[in-house]
């Protein structure tokens, strides 16, 4: 990595602040997060737009050694939900979205899914909390990944076969956790 690492690390940061809605007295975290992910680009000596990841991904669905999921991703927000589904079709996934859990529900009935990705608040009938435990009852071999921003939960429920995962979230992050066994 060429660039330098204190300028990369504060573009990032502010990048993730952008990212969050630029909330006041977050600048600790954000700049945690950059550190965090500088370290993970060194070790990995990746690049810094992680195109080789999503190539990478392709390449293993693409030889069938990880087979090409269908996601369905929960998010309220439209231009968060629109971000991840591109992404995930850029790595070579099939992805469904929905708004809310009655619209993700329709989705479970009628399509395979392998891993539901939602996000905890939003309106509708049900939370992401209760899509999920009705999604483990109904269709318990589908792969459920949590997200909040204003809630936290162990990263791994056992117990459940639930993985929760923090906001604001990288796709890279996401995308190795579908990748992996929890």
């Amino acid at each position: 990595m060429d660039e330098n690492r204190d300028d990369w690390t504060a573009a990032r940061a502010y990048s993730l602040w952008e990212q969050a809605g630029r909330p006041f007295g977050q600048d600790e975290r954000h700049w945690a997060q950059a550190v965090l992910e500088r370290n993970l680009l060194e070790r990995t000596r990746a690049s810094s737009d992680g195109a080789e990841v999503i190539t990478r991904a392709r390449q293993i669905a693409r030889s069938g050694l990880g087979a090409k999921r269908s996601i369905l991703i929960v998010e309220d927000e439209p231009q968060l939900r629109y971000n991840f589904v591109d992404f995930f079709d850029e790595a070579g996934h099939k992805t469904f979205e929905a708004g809310n859990a009655d619209e993700a529900l329709v989705h479970l009935r009628n399509n395979v899914i392998d891993i539901l990705f939602t996000d905890v608040d939003m309106p509708g009938s049900l939370d992401g909390l209760g899509l999920a435990a009705q999604t483990r009852v109904k269709w318990p071999e589908i792969k459920i990944i949590v997200t909040s921003g204003l809630i936290a939960l162990p990263h791994f429920d056992e117990a459940l076969g639930i993985s929760f995962i923090a906001k604001p979230a990288s796709a890279f992050e996401l995308l190795d956790l579908f990748t992996t066994d929890k």
